[in-house]
């Protein structure tokens, strides 16, 4: 991908030929330029749309969203949840939105107990209509879009209406998906939509080939009412309605009602921030797990010389233990802060995550990593993390300096893979523990709740550099793994200096349970023998974050602009005309 920059002090002549061969691939370094970096060429284009229409980062969020529910339903859409991070530049302040479903108020807590236990039951419950909760994207949008929109509501939804009504042109990753996906044909809505009426030998169901438009006209009518009545149009009369119906069809005893829809509410919530390097990072907090731990992984890492970050192997070990110790804690103490007492302030203090940091040995590995010890809340069960990868981001950066770093959701690839009013319904609800109380009887933070939230990786992300400026907006897909990616991203622009698609570009490792796994076909991978020396576990695999990202360096003569896409999938990256 590129990285996309210019100078002010460029010749007008430059400037020309750069329009005319380039235009849209560089910045300008004042805010008068927006940028665009979402998952999909046409979602990139029509956020781009928007601010060069005058819209905010917030409007052109409501427009990307949109589409990414048509062109990447096997990500997000308006079907499941998210996190947005807001920056406004005139207040300059941080401001984060949760949107993540809640279940159902018939939902029992024993509800998962009869499917733990074996990958097969697992997906029974991820396919079922029992793992679907009422979806927070359009209620999260347009509280959003009241605080800080500047196009109408109506507006943002012209171009993704009539997208769906046109159609889109299946890519090949889209095709690759639907045609591995073992479940989605499974459904007669889905079926008819993603597949075609011929059998291969195996006599499963073939897609739709690379190439085929393919219109979504029930998905047009839903985006055509959220429009005409706002986001309370979603959550009450047809569409509503319709999702229960279809989930009836399915399932008799399907939780979902009305009551759900109308109850359901996105919360403004306080986001987290601490420091690395002298670098303030703001995330989001519960019930996302993402930006508490994003953040302990910093304060222990803080403890060590940045120059260590330049040797790999020393980085790899670092941020694995650094990481393992971040995520026992987010396994015992993160939880919906409207259920749970999240312990934000004591599992951030700068003296807790020493001790957490003096655990490390640079030359051996943590025998037997556990959650730190939190007085009154040591008597707590683990939870066990079910959390799927397929996810979505964007960031975005308008003209007026106010910026959006959004991470949204349908959980697994096409969530339950359940199709109502032209969208994929989320499987949010596996994110809970599947049990409420651990073997010797504890209670589990993450247990399953009518009305709660299960607790989230996702990650949205926004950096000030150490006058305060605003520096950086990053954040990818990945379940548990995004808290490595977003950090590893981190590293690269603070410790090593990287350009914003350098770092999002560098090989991964990820840490899962006691194995690192190391990013197939890198460099990484000849760092096996020394990292077993240390003690870890190794394994090999191919990565597929999907890390966006906007980079600032300030600048005698103003602002210069990196703009990033993760290779590793579809992102795009697009600077307003003007």
């Amino acid at each position: 991908m590129r990285v996309l920059k210019t100078k002010i002090s460029y010749s007008f002549f430059l400037l020309m030929i750069l329009n005319c061969f380039f235009q849209n691939l560089y910045a300008e370094n004042q805010f008068n330029k927006g940028v665009v970096v979402s998952a999909h060429p046409l979602a990139t284009k029509a956020g781009r749309m928007i601010l060069e229409r005058g819209g905010t980062a917030v409007d052109a969020a409501v427009t990307i969203q949109a589409v990414l529910g048509l062109v990447e339903p096997q990500s997000s859409g308006m079907g499941g949840g998210g996190f947005l991070l807001h920056y406004s530049k005139g207040k300059n302040k941080v401001t984060s939105f949760d949107g993540r479903e809640r279940a159902p108020l018939k939902m029992s807590p024993k509800v998962f107990e009869k499917f733990k236990g074996s990958r097969s039951g697992f997906y029974d419950a991820v396919t079922s209509t029992i793992s679907i909760g009422v979806p927070g994207i359009p209620a999260m949008l347009g509280k959003a879009h009241k605080k800080f929109g500047l196009l109408s509501w109506q507006s943002l939804l012209d171009f993704p209406i009539q997208l769906a009504k046109n159609g889109f042109n299946i890519t090949p990753r889209f095709y690759a998906l639907v045609q591995k996906d073992v479940f989605l044909s499974k459904h007669a809505q889905a079926r008819k939509y993603f597949y075609t009426d011929k059998l291969n030998s195996n006599k499963v169901f073939l897609a739709k080939p690379i190439g085929t438009n393919l219109k979504n006209i029930p998905y047009a009518s839903t985006l055509k009412k959220i429009a005409l009545k706002g986001p309370a149009g979603f959550y009450s009369g047809v569409i509503p309605k319709q999702i229960i119906r279809n989930l009836n069809e399915i399932n008799k005893n399907s939780l979902l009602t009305e009551k759900d829809f109308l109850k359901y509410t996105s919360k403004e919530r306080i986001p987290v921030c601490g420091y690395y390097r002298s670098y303030k990072i703001c995330s989001m907090g519960p019930p996302s797990s993402g930006g508490l731990a994003l953040l302990q992984i910093f304060g222990i890492l803080q403890k060590y010389d940045s120059n260590l970050m330049k040797d790999d192997v020393k980085k790899i070990h670092l941020v694995t233990e650094a990481t393992r110790l971040a995520m026992a804690d987010r396994s015992k103490y993160l939880g919906d802060p409207d259920f749970v007492e999240v312990p934000i302030k004591k599992l951030l203090n700068a003296n807790y995550l020493k001790s957490r940091a003096k655990l490390i040995k640079l030359k051996s590995t943590i025998s037997k990593v556990k959650p730190g010890q939190l007085n009154t809340l040591n008597k707590l069960g683990l939870n066990v993390d079910n959390s799927s990868s397929s996810t979505t981001h964007f960031v975005i950066l308008d003209k007026f300096g106010n910026a959006v770093s959004m991470t949204s959701s349908v959980e697994s690839a096409f969530g339950s893979r359940i199709m109502s009013a032209g969208m994929m319904l989320n499987n949010q609800l596996t994110d809970f523990s599947f049990s409420t109380k651990n073997k010797d009887g504890l209670p589990i933070f993450n247990s399953v709740a009518p009305g709660k939230r299960p607790m989230s990786s996702m990650t949205p992300t926004i950096i000030f550099d150490q006058k305060g400026n605003l520096f950086a907006l990053i954040g990818s897909p990945g379940g548990k793994s995004i808290i490595g990616y977003v950090t590893q991203t981190i590293i690269g622009l603070i410790d090593l200096g990287y350009t914003i698609q350098k770092s999002i570009s560098s090989p991964r490792f990820i840490v899962r349970g006691k194995d690192i796994v190391l990013e197939k076909n890198t460099f990484l991978v000849n760092y096996e023998k020394e990292l077993k020396q240390l003690g870890h576990s190794i394994k090999i695999r191919n990565h597929y974050s999907g890390l966006h990202g906007i980079k600032l360096t300030k600048t005698s003569s103003g602002n210069l602009i990196d703009g990033g896409a993760d290779p590793r999938r579809e992102g795009t990256i697009e600077f307003t005309a003007f």
